[in-house]
């Protein structure tokens, strides 16, 4: 479900949003340690907990409308898609930064980005998404992937690491990037394949896009 992103950005430094925008114009793809603060963090991940204990979540697939379906070969996560309620104050908090990244990016990039669409998602232990690309094959307004991590604390041998491929077409070279809470990373959707690499622990995080209109 899009989402409207809330306007009331308020006040502070826009340079870690101008940063990110230039980054995705300069190489098309940004890591971005400490987005949101630990306090943010932990609560959108206990928002996570307790809607993962009511059974909201509910296994991940492929495809859209009449070619959705269950592909466990391909993804083995849970997902949970923002809209269905009124957002807590976590959420919002994370809405109003992400209206300020998506004026920062149009500035910079000229994108036209629209609007957000997004979902928390569960990997349990053993869970991956292989290797991917988030356009759909007959809708191709996703513009910019965003990625944020919701894990306090995450080693990387726990593995779930987000296995970014920057060769075209999704050809090596690729770099790993450790699912750490309060990261964000964000890339170009259309440029970029990507994986989750099999996690060995409870990995959560927060996975949207921001689109241009139809």
């Amino acid at each position: 479900m899009a989402l409207p992103l809330l306007s009331d950005a308020g006040g502070g430094d826009d340079d870690v949003f101008h940063a990110i925008a230039a980054t995705l114009a300069a190489r098309g793809w940004c890591e971005t340690p400490h987005f949101l603060d630990a306090p943010t963090v932990e609560a959108l991940a206990l928002d996570v907990e307790a809607a993962r204990a009511a059974g909201r979540f509910r296994a991940a697939g492929v495809g859209r409308g009449r070619r959705w379906e269950l592909r466990p070969e391909v993804r083995t996560d849970q997902v949970l898609w923002l809209g269905d309620r009124q957002p807590g104050a976590a959420q919002q908090a994370y809405l109003r930064d992400l209206e300020r990244l998506r004026l920062a990016i149009n500035e910079v990039t000229r994108l036209g980005l629209f609007e957000f669409e997004g979902h928390f998602a569960v990997y349990p232990p053993g869970s991956y998404y292989r290797k991917h690309h988030d356009q759909f094959r007959d809708v191709g307004t996703r513009e910019v992937s965003c990625v944020l991590y919701l894990n306090p604390h995450w080693d990387a041998a726990w593995g779930g690491a987000l296995r970014l491929f920057l060769g075209e077409g999704g050809a090596e070279p690729h770099v790993d990037i450790v699912p750490s809470g309060g990261k964000l990373v964000t890339f170009l959707t259309r440029e970029f394949y990507h994986e989750v690499c099999t996690t060995h622990r409870d990995r959560y995080s927060l996975t949207g896009w921001f689109r241009r209109r139809d």
